[in-house]
């Protein structure tokens, strides 16, 4: 009675569906083969059969392609032996999968793998069923692609699902490779949101762990999900960009469409904290990262936005014109950056979330952002490991990197975002001119000016923290900036009231206008050149500060708590306590999107 359960559980009845899919993941992590068989049966109206094909490769000009075939369902037969379904020349067994669509066919085949778990007793009267054919096996074959054939070698997992209604919100992770383990995590609703939710996590390897997790879809094709008990939090999360995505458009038998995203080379990011006893400290004991590779798999009633799904009843994806941006006439190519210099404490409101107090009549604080942050119109920024982060101590006090490593089993660089504008040097600067409001050749661009909060606390305590402060923002591309610069015609006496606005996976993070500036213009002009010590030159770079919002917030008690703490090391492991529980904390798979109107915007994902 088990494997007959592999097979058509169809005996006539209205509605129904029934779906066989097999992913094929290449050990390069950067290919992969996603196919399906399927039946539907509405409760009225005509019942068909569809062939459907996605082929993924990380390093084509096109990230992911897709088609589907039509059949009557009668053309859909089951064979002898070992072969589950059978549609056209297309069939789908226990250990193998043959068949084609338009621009893809496929011949792969798997064996080995684990033992499949179902949490679902076939038996009982849900509307859906799942029941797993193989898992974390080992595949190999061959997948032609516009008239190209690929050899594929890698991990394969198949599943057969029927019932009479499809679950419309589905969030699904497989990661087959995630350090020595495989990760799967699993999450439906019967309704359109999840309070109805069942969800399983499950890590199998060496050390293997499972639990309930807590999980949520994100409009940028992000997953997240937390399994939290009093001893132990388990982070998972997996993402994949909108061009590395298939869409489809599944109709339901309730007859609305369900909208199917997947992606199959996404990337994830894996951490456990641990605690000796509730309401101790947490600590951080594992974490794991694997770029590429990864099955991500979004079903909901809307679509995801930059996803192309192919409707119901279309074969192919439509073929959009996409005309090249026209560069506006008041904005320019970067000049070539000599130096940056970021001003901090700025906004007021930002003052008073840090608990500081400052004098309006003193200068700015400001300090060096290196140049390797320079990144323009950034899409993708890596999140610096543990190695890199105690690297990053090392470089400012030697020797600090194995103090702080003794402590914390693994460190975090404990991510933030702080939307910004940048002031551009275009040529020379007369300040003079500029006090007395003569404009001069300056430009504007939307900035995100990354921060890694670990290493940004170990100077906290220290008479000069700001060599802190510039190894925290410092690493390879953490200044994602505006594509362009904005410099209108004739430059700027003044700074232009302009709206900054940051975003996190599309929640409003800050909101601020220009008017809230402490320091007009010229004192950050000439804060930046009293810091560099010699006259601004073209390709200088002024951070001019971040408003209110940022991650690393803290109450006012919390605040006046924490300023009790003196030694460093006890408050950097207080901060990675804290970043175990933080939901305003940047991880792996964040996007960060700064927009500032006419000075333009930029949108970043985290990446591992």
């Amino acid at each position: 009675m088990g494997k007959d359960l592999d097979r058509p559980v169809w005996r006539g009845q209205r509605p129904w569906f029934e779906i066989w899919f097999a992913v094929v993941i290449d050990e390069s992590r950067r290919r992969a083969l996603w196919i399906r068989q399927t039946m539907f049966i509405p409760r009225s109206g005509q019942a068909r059969a569809t062939v459907w094909g996605a082929w993924f490769d990380a390093d084509a000009a096109t990230p992911s392609i897709a088609a589907k075939r039509f059949a009557p369902l009668d053309a859909s037969t089951v064979d002898e032996g070992e072969t589950l379904v059978k549609t056209f020349d297309s069939r789908l067994s226990r250990t193998a999968a043959v068949g084609a669509v338009e621009g893809i066919a496929w011949d792969v085949s798997w064996s080995g793998g684990r033992e499949p778990h179902n949490e679902l007793p076939a038996w009982l009267p849900a509307p859906t069923h799942a029941r797993q054919i193989v898992h974390d096996a080992d595949a190999k074959g061959t997948v032609t692609v516009g008239g190209e054939r690929i050899d594929i070698r890698g991990r394969a997992l198949a599943m057969h699902l029927w019932g009479k209604r499809r679950v419309p919100t589905l969030h699904w992770i497989w990661a087959p490779w995630i350090g020595d383990s495989s990760l799967e995590v699993s999450a439906v609703s019967l309704r359109d949101t999840f309070s109805l939710g069942l969800a399983r996590l499950r890590l199998d390897g060496p050390a293997p762990l499972k639990g309930r997790p807590a999980t949520a879809a994100h409009s940028n094709n992000l997953i997240t999900s937390t399994v939290a008990g009093p001893r132990r939090l388990v982070h998972a999360r997996a993402w994949a960009e909108p061009e590395a995505t298939v869409g489809y458009a599944y109709r339901d038998t309730d007859d609305r469409d369900l909208m199917v995203a997947q992606s199959d080379i996404g990337s994830a990011h894996f951490e456990v904290y641990t605690r000796r006893a509730p309401g101790a400290p947490w600590h951080p004991t594992d974490e794991r990262r694997v770029a590429g590779g990864v099955a991500v798999e979004i079903h909901q009633r809307t679509a995801l936005p930059g996803v192309d799904y192919i409707p119901w009843d279309a074969t192919e994806r439509a073929t959009a014109v996409i005309a090249p941006p026209q560069l506006e006439a008041d904005r320019i190519a970067w000049p070539e950056v000599t130096a940056i210099v970021a001003l901090g404490l700025t906004y007021g409101d930002h003052v008073r979330e840090t608990g500081q107090k400052l004098d309006p009549a003193a200068s700015p604080t400001s300090f060096t952002k290196h140049v390797r942050a320079f990144a323009p119109g950034s899409r993708n920024v890596l999140v610096p490991d543990a190695k890199a982060v105690l690297a990053a101590l090392d470089s400012v006090e030697v020797g600090l990197g194995a103090q702080i490593g003794e402590r914390i089993p693994f460190v975090p660089a404990v991510m933030d975002y702080e939307g910004e504008i940048a002031l551009v040097v275009l040529g020379e600067i007369d300040e003079a001119q500029l006090a007395k409001g003569i404009s001069q050749p300056l430009g504007l661009a939307a900035a995100n000016d990354l921060t890694s909060r670990l290493v940004q606390a170990l100077g906290e305590t220290l008479d000069d923290p700001l060599p802190f402060w510039t190894a925290a923002k410092s690493f390879d591309r953490f200044l994602p900036l505006a594509e362009h610069v904005w410099a209108p015609a004739g430059g700027l006496a003044s700074m232009p009231e302009l709206t900054l606005e940051t975003r996190v996976n599309g929640e409003v993070r800050q909101r601020a206008t220009t008017k809230l500036l402490i320091y007009d213009l010229a004192a950050m002009v000439r804060a930046a050149r009293n810091h560099l010590g010699r006259p601004l030159a073209r390709g200088d770079v002024i951070l001019t500060g971040t408003p209110a919002g940022v991650g690393l917030r803290l109450s006012p008690l919390k605040r006046k708590v924490a300023s009790l703490v003196k030694d460093r090391f006890r408050k950097a492991e207080l901060l990675v306590s804290s970043f175990a529980t933080s939901t305003a904390l940047l991880r792996p798979g964040d996007v960060i999107e700064v927009d500032a109107g006419p000075a333009g915007r930029v949108r970043t994902r985290l990446t591992v």
